[in-house]
């Protein structure tokens, strides 16, 4: 079977704009998608020369908008591109909650419900609250997902998925990788498809 790794991060808009497309060609060729959530901000960005949105230049923070507002438009997404709570006060422990999800065979349904609830529903990701809505929503038992998140076995999938990524040479997210080729970014997925067809 054809495998995508699929290096994000909870916090990132981009992914959240190429999750249904990933979808889409991942079913259409019969892909299966690794799931590897990364701690973006604090190791990948250092490790690579990347630097937070606040922390770049104006000018690029400008284009950033432009791009969003682009992207949203063209596929007609609910989309707030300066929400209430981003960045969140914790990104790592809906991170946890995400790949302890995948742990438990939800693949990419916590993972898009998390980012909707950053970029469309104006929810905090840090508070447990909204990974129980999450959860509930998935028909996962909270408790268990809780148990499991919070265990060193997560944490570490977590740290390992992030030196992963900085041993690929990834450097921003969403980045998918085929075949040991990268595709950086989600307007890139035209790319992969045409590299999933052969």
């Amino acid at each position: 079977m054809k495998k995508i790794l699929y290096f994000y991060s909870v916090v990132s808009p981009y992914s959240y704009l190429g999750t249904k497309k990933l979808l889409e060609i991942s079913k259409k060729y019969s892909a299966e998608i690794i799931e590897k959530p990364v701690n973006l901000v604090e190791k990948v960005f250092p490790a690579t020369g990347g630097v937070p949105v606040p922390q770049r230049h104006i000018s690029r923070q400008l284009y950033r908008n432009v791009e969003l507002d682009r992207w949203t438009s063209h596929l007609n997404i609910n989309f707030n591109k300066k929400p209430k709570f981003w960045p969140p006060k914790d990104p790592h422990t809906p991170a946890y909650f995400l790949i302890a999800s995948i742990e438990m065979g939800k693949k990419m349904d916590f993972g898009f419900k998390v980012l909707e609830h950053i970029w469309s529903k104006e929810s905090d990701i840090s508070n447990l609250d909204t990974m129980r809505l999450i959860a509930d929503d998935l028909k996962i038992n909270f408790d268990d997902l809780k148990k499991l998140a919070l265990s060193e076995r997560i944490k570490k999938i977590y740290e390992d998925n992030t030196q992963e990524a900085i041993n690929l040479n990834v450097f921003g997210v969403p980045t998918y990788i085929y075949k040991n080729e990268m595709f950086w970014g989600q307007d890139r997925l035209s790319f992969l498809e045409e590299s999933l067809k052969n």
